[in-house]
């Protein structure tokens, strides 16, 4: 499939969390592989709002304070008309966002993916009002939640069946597509083989994100591991400056690295036999992807439940009941023999790692793309 220069695609994302970004990122480079003359602009939907309403910040203070309000919050408000949610929204929204109404309707892009709900409403907005443009919904959680709702798009894509049928409820008739979530395309490589027996369990702790108390129970837990040299552990805090130095004066004497980020996840993941981390939808979706086991300590609010509950059913990822298991349940999926690998397995059986393809191919085949989902009753 080709494109041309009358291809005006544009991504949309929502800078609260890594995941909205990458997933942006990814469907655009598939675009620019399936369509290689067509215009591709991929754009943060906070670049449209006032410079006061910063929606990453506060979704970042959120997840370290505030997980037990957001969690009444997001069950309280999943349902249709739940406290006035559009009557309250759509019009605050619209006075927002206003400058995004007005770059859709100036710049007019051919075909638009939001891969999250804040652009997706001014997409369906205008849409409605007539903006002749192909438009997907991308939902990057095993969750939908009602918010997700934009009727004037031409169609969702998603992770699973499940949210599928979840979807389908909340919107009967909408087209919907099972996808994945869209990651980046070296995820699709062929898998590094994690070993039948592992004599030294080699651990990614990916703590970017979450609640430094928690973060600092799971290097706790892990520190044991390192220093009996059952664990090569490698700790990645994300901008937290705080927890990284505490996790290096809790690893000091052992040989775990400790650090920021590192380039390239795809290369840190096949480096090692299992991963702690949070439940995001994508880094949930790289690990199944690259076939790694996941041990999944941190109680996952809101949308992050449907990752946990993901992950878990696939048989790739276990949930220690308290975060100071975590080391004591890795030592226990080291010891018994071809745990990790068959852990690896069903994750790699339970991976989209050409997710990012199969969107940007229904983006541009517009009609012809439409779901094949079956209706929830």
């Amino acid at each position: 499939m080709s494109g041309d220069v009358s291809t005006r695609a544009l991504l949309l994302y929502s800078p609260a969390g890594s995941g909205h970004r990458a997933a942006a990122h990814a469907v655009a480079h598939a675009l620019r592989t399936l369509a290689p003359d067509a215009a591709i602009d991929v754009r943060d939907v906070l670049e449209f709002a006032p410079r006061w309403f910063r929606y990453d910040r506060a979704w970042a203070e959120l997840q370290q304070r505030g997980g037990a309000a957001w969690e009444w919050f997001f069950d309280a408000s999943d349902r249709r008309g739940a406290f006035g949610l559009d009557w309250l929204r759509l019009p605050l929204h619209r006075a927002l966002f206003a400058a995004l109404d007005r770059h859709l309707a100036s710049a007019r892009p051919t075909h638009v993916v939001a891969t999250h709900y804040l652009p997706a409403l001014a997409v369906a907005r205008q849409r409605r009002a007539g903006l002749p443009t192909r438009a997907l919904t991308v939902v990057t959680d095993h969750r939908v939640h009602q918010a997700w709702i934009t009727p004037g798009v031409d169609g969702y894509c998603v992770a699973d069946l499940a949210s599928a049928r979840a979807l389908a409820r909340r919107e009967p008739g909408a087209p919907i597509a099972v996808t994945g979530i869209p990651i980046a395309p070296t995820a699709a490589r062929p898998v590094v083989a994690v070993a039948g027996h592992v004599a030294r369990v080699r651990v990614l702790a990916l703590l970017g994100g979450v609640p430094t108390a928690a973060a600092t129970a799971a290097i706790a837990a892990l520190a044991p591991l390192a220093r009996a040299g059952r664990a090569q552990l490698q700790v990645l805090t994300g901008d937290a400056p705080t927890l990284q130095a505490a996790a290096r004066a809790a690893l000091a004497g052992t040989d775990a690295t400790v650090a920021a980020r590192v380039d390239g996840l795809d290369a840190a993941l096949d480096a090692v036999d299992v991963v702690v981390t949070k439940a995001g939808g994508l880094v949930v979706s790289e690990c199944l992807a690259r076939g790694r086991a996941m041990v999944l300590p941190f109680a996952a609010p809101g949308q992050e439940r449907g990752n946990l509950e993901h992950a878990l059913a696939v048989g790739a990822a276990v949930r220690p009941r308290e975060v100071a298991d975590t080391g004591a349940v890795i030592g226990e999926l080291a010891d018994e023999p071809g745990r990790l690998r068959r852990m690896s397995t069903l994750a790699r059986m339970a991976s989209r790692p050409d997710a990012a393809l199969v969107v940007a191919r229904r983006l541009l085949a517009g009609d012809a793309a439409h779901a094949e989902v079956p209706r929830a009753a």
